[in-house]
């Protein structure tokens, strides 16, 4: 994970802000966060606030409670595949839009894949 963003205690540095449900990309990841959304209550989503409009802000941070940084989400230009998703034990890269919500889920420990397993 991109831990060099990230503050202390499990939150987000100041280079994120929150990521609501009326925030769109246009791209299939608002599926995603969609589904996600419904399968883990509570999940928080921050995107990465870039500086430059050149610079690559498709990061997100994801998690429950306190701990927002639980999962790195990161996808193509205008949110679209390939995603990567990321965890502390986990990194599963996949086009398809179930297989991300599993990934994002079981990294938030919500069921779908397992810890350290990969996507075919």
């Amino acid at each position: 994970m991109a831990t060099a963003i990230l503050g202390v205690m499990g939150r987000a540095s100041s280079r994120t802000r929150p990521w609501g449900q009326g925030d769109l990309t246009g791209g299939p990841v608002d599926q995603v966060f969609a589904q996600v959304r419904q399968a883990v209550p509570g999940v928080a989503i921050e995107r990465l606030a870039v500086t430059r409009a050149s610079d690559d802000d498709n990061a997100y941070f994801l998690g429950v409670g306190a701990v927002l940084d639980r999962v790195q989400f990161d996808t193509g230009p205008g949110g679209q595949p390939p995603f990567l998703v990321e965890t502390d034990s986990c990194r599963v890269g996949t086009s398809e839009v179930a297989e991300a919500v599993a990934a994002v889920s079981a990294g938030l420990g919500s069921g779908g894949v397992g810890s350290g397993d990969g996507l075919p």
